[in-house]
């Protein structure tokens, strides 16, 4: 019997977030592949704020850029942002949120071009660093990306998403021991890291720390009760120690989650697992 992990590779969290910079973990979006166990890697999309500059004509058109993004036209966010780097070539924000645009669309190597000129002309970008990084994972280019982690981090220090990112690639290398150090201080600088939690889980449980494993992911479920993946993990790490019906609880409510969120690539794994387990 396989039940698989949700722990590697191209599944995205999308940590939306309000004006006031708020979580709302509640109503996160998931997407993957069927063919690869994913790893759980967090990229932020957020509106416009406020504060957002909007005194040139390439300062609206980024804000115009922002909303078409939030609100998912992919192509439209994407030509808005052309029309942004147009009309001001070294504005560095609109290659970074351009760079993402083509990464939600699939695009990785224009992410990964777009992620590098913002580093070009913001150098000191702690976050650029870490998108071109989550992009070069997404291919399987870990060595590289631990590189771009490890420049995020010197540049800001107490990046805890950088540190969470940097362990998923660890763990993809089979670093366990690497991933746990930076899954634990990931959780030490936000002990609210509901996915820090999970992907600390996701170690321990590759090490054969079963019991570990479900203690993070019951902390991760006590932090976000509609996190499917970690009722996932959970309840494989439960068929490992012979729970069958706690196991099927976990598999059966993970199930449920992803049906409601319309995560249908997840729900068919998780159906899959729960398949499995009754053999």
């Amino acid at each position: 019997m396989k039940l698989r992990l949700f722990q590697q590779e191209q599944l995205k969290v999308r940590k939306i977030l309000s004006l006031v910079v708020v979580t709302a973990l509640s109503i996160t979006t998931i997407s993957c592949s069927e063919n690869k166990d994913v790893l759980i890697t967090q990229i932020d999309i957020s509106p416009p704020s406020s504060g957002t500059a909007q005194t040139s004509a390439a300062g609206n058109l980024y804000v115009q850029a922002k909303n078409q993004h939030f609100q998912g036209d992919l192509q439209g966010a994407i030509a808005t942002y052309s029309q942004v780097i147009d009309s001001d070539p070294n504005y560095a924000e609109a290659y970074k949120s351009r760079g993402l645009a083509y990464f939600d669309a699939g695009d990785k190597q224009r992410a990964i071009a777009d992620y590098s000129q913002a580093i070009n002309l913001a150098p000191d970008d702690a976050e650029a660093y870490n998108s071109r990084a989550n992009a070069l994972a997404s291919q399987d280019n870990h060595q590289q990306a631990i590189a771009d982690y490890n420049e995020a981090i010197r540049l800001a220090p107490r990046y805890a998403e950088a540190y969470n990112n940097r362990g998923n690639a660890r763990l993809a290398q089979g670093d366990n021991n690497g991933a746990l150090d930076d899954f634990n201080q990931a959780i030490s600088l936000d002990s609210r890291y509901v996915i820090a939690y999970n992907n600390r889980g996701n170690a321990r449980a590759a090490q054969g720390d079963r019991e570990g494993a479900i203690a993070d992911y019951n902390q991760a479920i006590n932090l976000n009760s509609s996190f499917g993946p970690a009722y996932n993990n959970r309840g494989n790490a439960r068929a490992a120690q012979g729970d069958r019906e706690g196991a099927l609880e976990d598999l059966q409510r993970a199930a449920t989650i992803f049906q409601e969120q319309n995560s249908n690539d997840l729900y068919q794994q998780v159906m899959r697992n729960i398949r499995e387990l009754g053999r």
